[in-house]
C-alpha cells in the first residue's frame, strides 16, 4: 500500500509538473508571437506615416492579455485593424481581440473596436473599457480576453491525459478499497466463526455432558441428581436458543425483515424487569446495581421483547466489562420532549480510537486485561438497530477506567 501511494503520488506530481511546464511553454510561445505580431504592425504603421523607426521595442506588457504599442503617429481605425488581423494570422494567433488608439491629444483613447477571428471566440456583450495610459505620443492598445482559453485549447492534449491518469489511480484506489474491505470482512467473518464456535461449544459440552448421566441405569433412583442435570440441559438449551435467535434478528434486520409487534408499554416495567433479572448476577459479584425512574408512568408504545433485549445487552455490557465489583446506575427521565434511558458503569471504558467502530456488526472492542468477555460483537448493533426502528437515538461517552454510559432517546409522544 505505501508503496503503490508513493508510486501514485510520484505519478500525479510528474504529471502535473509537466502540465504546468506546457502551460508555462505555451504562454512564453504565445507573448514572443503577440510582441513579433505588433512589432511588425508598429513597423508597418511608421513606414507608412513616414515616421523614423525607434532604436527600442515599441511592445510593452501591462498584463498578461493587454499589451500598448508605441506608434508616435496618429492612425486611422481601418488601416490599424487590417495591419492587426495580417500580423495575427501570420503569426497563427487565430483568437478574437478588441484594440484601442491612445489620443495624446485629448488625453483618452479615441477608438475601440472589437475583432472576431474566422474560427475565433464568440463576441463578448460589451467591450472592456481600455485603460488611458498618459503618454506624450499616440499608442494603441491590444487586449485579448481568451487568452486563457486559447492557451489551455493548446494543451488540451495534456488535460485529457492527466484526466485519464487521474481516472486509472482513482480506479485502482477503489480496487485497493474493495480488497481492503473484502479483507477487513474476512478477518471479521474469521472471528465470528472463531466465536459462534466457542459460544456454542461450552453448552453443547454441558448438554452431552449431562445426556450421558442421564443415561446410566441408577440414575433414575437419584431424584435430586436428575433434577440437576435437567436442569443444566435447560439452561444450556435456552442459552443455545437465545444466541441462535439473536443472529437470526440480526440477519432479518439486515434484510429490512424484521417486523416489529408494537404495543403500549410502560417503560417503569421494562426497566424493572431487566434489572431484577441481573440482581443476583450483580450481588455474586458484590457489587450494586440501582434504578432511578420517576414515579408517573412513562408510556411508548414498541416491541416490547425487542426493547428488553436492547437495555439487557446495555446492563450484561456494563457487568461485563468491569474489573472491579460493578457499579451500575439505569435511570429513566423526560428531556426536551424525549425519553431518555442511560445506563452507566465504572468499567475499564473504551478507548477514543475505538468509538467510531463501536456499533460496527461482529466488532469487539479489545478488553486489555478483562479475558473472560464473550460474545459475537453483534450486541450493541443490535441495540442501535432496534432503536433506530423506533426511531430513536443512542449515544454514549466514555473515559478509560473510569466507565461508560450509554443513553438512548425516543419520542415522547410516538
Amino acid at each position: 500500500m505505501i508503496l503503490a501511494l508513493v508510486v501514485s503520488a510520484g505519478i500525479i506530481i510528474t504529471q502535473s509538473y509537466w502540465v504546468r511546464r506546457a502551460y508555462a511553454l505555451q504562454e512564453t510561445e504565445f507573448n514572443y508571437n503577440v510582441n513579433k505580431a505588433l512589432s511588425k504592425v508598429a513597423q508597418d504603421v511608421m513606414i507608412l506615416k513616414e515616421v523614423q523607426l525607434p532604436n527600442y521595442s515599441p511592445v510593452e506588457k501591462i498584463t498578461d492579455d493587454y499589451y500598448v504599442v508605441q506608434i508616435d503617429v496618429f492612425i486611422e481605425k481601418q488601416v490599424l485593424q487590417h495591419y492587426l488581423e495580417t500580423a495575427f494570422t501570420a503569426q497563427n494567433l487565430v483568437t478574437d481581440f478588441q484594440y484601442g488608439l491612445y489620443d495624446c491629444m485629448s488625453e483618452k483613447v479615441n477608438y475601440q473596436d472589437w475583432v472576431q477571428v474566422a474560427g475565433g471566440d464568440k463576441k463578448p456583450f460589451k467591450l472592456v473599457e481600455f485603460p488611458a495610459i498618459k503618454r506624450e505620443n499616440y499608442y494603441f492598445g491590444v487586449y485579448f480576453p481568451y487568452r486563457q482559453q486559447l492557451l489551455t485549447s493548446q494543451i488540451s492534449l495534456w488535460f485529457i491525459s492527466s484526466a485519464v491518469l487521474i481516472c486509472v489511480i482513482g480506479f485502482l484506489g477503489y480496487l485497493l478499497f474493495i480488497i481492503l474491505k473484502q479483507k477487513r470482512l474476512s478477518e471479521v467473518q474469521k472471528s465470528f466463526v472463531n466465536n459462534m464456535t466457542h459460544e456454542l461449544k461450552t453448552p453443547l459440552a454441558s448438554i452431552q455432558m449431562s445426556a450421558t448421566v442421564l443415561q446410566s441405569e441408577d440414575i433414575a433412583n437419584k431424584p435430586t441428581r436428575l433434577k440437576s442435570y435437567a436442569d443444566i440441559i435447560l439452561k444450556e438449551s435456552v442459552q443455545l436458543s437465545a444466541q441462535v435467535e439473536r443472529v437470526l434478528q440480526m440477519a432479518q434486520a439486515d434484510n429490512g425483515k424484521m417486523v416489529l409487534r408494537k404495543e403500549p408499554i410502560v417503560w417503569q416495567e421494562i426497566l424493572t424487569t431487566v434489572t431484577d433479572s441481573f440482581e443476583n448476577l450483580v450481588a455474586s459479584k458484590n457489587g450494586t446495581l440501582s434504578l432511578t425512574m420517576p414515579e408517573t408512568a412513562i408510556t411508548f408504545v414498541g416491541d416490547k421483547l425487542h426493547l428488553i433485549n436492547v437495555i439487557r445487552n446495555l446492563v450484561d455490557n456494563a457487568i461485563k466489562f468491569c474489573e472491579a465489583a460493578p457499579i451500575i446506575q439505569v435511570e429513566l427521565k423526560t428531556h426536551d420532549g424525549k425519553i431518555c434511558i442511560s445506563v452507566a458503569d465504572n468499567g475499564i471504558g473504551i478507548d477514543k480510537k475505538y468509538h467510531k467502530h463501536l456499533f460496527q456488526k461482529f466488532y469487539r472492542v479489545p478488553t486489555g486485561n478483562v479475558h473472560n468477555v464473550k460474545g459475537f460483537g453483534l450486541g450493541l448493533n443490535y441495540v442501535k438497530s432496534i432503536t433506530k426502528l423506533h426511531f430513536g437515538n443512542v449515544s454514549f461517552s466514555s473515559t478509560i477506567a473510569k466507565g461508560t454510559i450509554f443513553t438512548l432517546s425516543f419520542p415522547g409522544n410516538n
